[in-house]
C-alpha cells in the first residue's frame, strides 16, 4: 500500500469522524429571519459605513434600480430570472435583493474568496461565486436578466473596465439592465479638499490616501474632460492590487463607447451628489447585441 493510499484512507476517516449536522441548514429567507452581519470591522472597510448607514445605502440603489427597470422594461426586479450583484462584498445589496427576488436567481460575484465564503454562510442559498479580477466567467450566454455593481467600476482600472463590460455583455440578455455607479468630475474637487485639508494638518488615513492619488489634479482633470477615464492604482488590500484597483474617474465618453461595444446604450445618469456621493448609470442590453 502506497502513501497516497494512506494519505486518502485517513482522508476518508478525517470527514467520517466530523460532526454530524442535525438538521439541513435552511436557504435564506430575508423577510422572515434576518441574516446574521459580519463584523462592523469588515462592513466599515468594505463600503465605508456599517449597519443602518450601510444598509439605507444599498437600499436606496436598489429601489432606483427597481424603479428604472420599471419605467425601461415595463417590469421589476422581482420579475428577473437571474440577478447578479457584481462586486458583492460582504453582501449588503444582495440582502436587499433578496426582498425582490429568490436566493437561487441571486449571483453574489467577488474577486475576495473570503467574501463569498461569508455570502454563502450567511445568506444560504444565494450563488456566490469567485471571480478573477478580469473576466472571463464560467456563466453561460445571456444569463443575466439585471446586473448590479455599487461602487465597484469607480475602483476598476480602465482595461478592468472594458474587459467587465464586454464580459456584461456576454452575460445579458436582449433587454437586460445594468445598474451602475461612477466617479465623476466631482472628484476632482474631492481630491483637491482633501489635499487642502492634509496641507492644514488632517492626519485621517483615508484623507491622506485621497489627497496623494492625484499628484497633478489639474491634468488629471484636462484627461477626464478629453473623454479619457483617470485611474489612480492605490490597490485595497488583500486580492485587489493596483494593478486592476484603485480609484477611477470615468467620464460619459467612455462609458458610452465602452458598453456600447459591449451592445448597451446608457438610459439613465444621475450625477453624483445626486442620489448618492457618485453618479448612477443605468444601461439597457439592445436587440442585436454587441458592436
Amino acid at each position: 500500500m502506497d502513501d497516497s493510499t494512506d494519505n486518502i484512507d485517513e482522508l476518508i476517516r478525517w470527514f467520517a469522524q466530523a460532526e454530524t449536522l442535525a438538521v439541513l441548514p435552511p436557504v435564506i429567507d430575508v423577510l422572515r429571519v434576518a441574516p446574521p452581519n459580519p463584523p462592523e470591522s469588515v462592513q466599515a472597510a468594505y463600503v465605508g459605513s456599517s449597519y443602518v448607514t450601510a444598509y439605507a445605502e444599498a437600499a436606496s440603489f436598489v429601489r432606483v434600480a427597481d424603479q428604472w427597470m420599471h419605467r425601461h422594461r415595463n417590469q421589476r426586479l422581482a420579475d428577473a430570472a437571474h440577478v447578479v450583484d457584481f462586486g458583492s462584498g460582504w453582501g449588503r445589496i444582495s440582502r436587499l435583493l433578496l426582498a425582490h427576488v429568490q436566493p437561487s436567481a441571486l449571483y453574489a460575484i467577488d474577486v475576495d474568496l473570503q467574501m463569498t465564503a461569508l455570502i454563502g454562510s450567511t445568506l444560504p442559498g444565494v450563488n456566490a461565486m469567485t471571480v478573477a479580477p478580469y473576466p472571463p466567467t464560467v456563466f453561460r450566454d445571456g444569463i443575466a436578466d439585471a446586473v448590479l455593481g455599487f461602487s465597484v467600476f469607480s475602483h476598476l482600472s480602465p482595461a478592468a473596465h472594458v474587459a467587465w463590460a464586454e464580459e456584461f455583455g456576454r452575460l445579458s440578455a436582449t433587454g437586460a439592465m445594468m445598474f451602475l455607479t461612477l466617479l465623476d468630475v466631482a472628484f476632482f474637487a474631492q481630491v483637491e479638499s482633501a489635499k487642502d485639508a492634509v496641507a492644514g494638518g488632517e492626519e485621517d488615513r483615508f484623507t491622506v490616501a485621497l489627497a496623494g492619488c492625484l499628484p497633478d489634479v489639474l491634468e488629471a482633470r484636462r484627461q477626464y474632460e478629453s473623454g479619457e477615464p483617470v485611474y489612480a492604482g492605490v490597490g485595497g488590500g488583500g486580492v485587489r492590487s493596483a494593478d486592476f484597483y484603485g480609484w477611477a474617474a470615468v467620464p460619459p465618453e467612455f462609458v458610452e463607447r465602452t458598453w456600447r461595444n459591449g451592445g448597451f446604450d446608457i438610459v439613465e445618469w444621475v450625477p453624483s451628489g445626486t442620489l448618492f456621493p457618485q453618479a448612477m448609470v443605468g444601461l439597457l442590453k439592445r436587440s442585436g447585441g454587441r458592436q
